[in-house]
């Protein structure tokens, strides 16, 4: 059952994708600047190469058990 849970857990950590500018949909290999928020946040900021379109996201951490 553990080796389920770990396989299960890795597939949430894959990001290929999941980075695609929303503009024109291309595919963002990592943000220009991420910035630490708190112990459960983090902001990114993307600019696309093929189209200038600009945007950030925000990654939320669960709570620590």
């Amino acid at each position: 059952m553990a080796l389920q849970a770990d396989a299960e857990n890795a597939m949430r950590l894959v990001t290929y994708g999941k980075n695609n500018c929303p503009q024109c949909r291309e595919w963002l290999l990592a943000p220009d600047w991420s910035e630490y928020l708190n112990d459960r946040c983090v902001r990114h900021t993307w600019s696309c190469d093929a189209c200038g379109y600009g945007f950030e996201t925000a990654v939320f951490f669960a709570a620590a058990e």
